[in-house]
């Protein structure tokens, strides 16, 4: 299955035999979608090692938030630093 966008080609692949779909999208995106019958059938080593890669992945949004939220708090104090051009010669 394709289909079109105005940002270009979206190509997707899914029907009721995959255990998965995905969906990219050139020079942007993959995203690979699941069924839930089948993350049951998935190794529990393999599960493990999922759920630890998902942590991993909200650990890494909580730091980006919490970085946002400091500069936001810095520019509210005034603490913002610019930039200043030294010529030399």
């Amino acid at each position: 299955m394709e289909r079109k966008e105005s940002k270009g080609t979206i190509m997707t692949k899914a029907d009721g035999r995959r255990p998965f779909e995905y969906e990219y999208r050139p020079g942007d995106e993959l995203v690979l979608r699941f069924r839930r019958p089948v993350i049951d059938l998935i190794p529990c080593e393999a599960r493990d090692h999922l759920m630890a890669a998902q942590k991993e992945f909200l650990l890494a949004l909580r730091s980006l938030v919490d970085a946002a939220i400091s500069r936001m708090e810095e520019h509210e104090r005034g603490e913002t630093f610019h930039r200043t051009e030294i010529k030399v010669e």
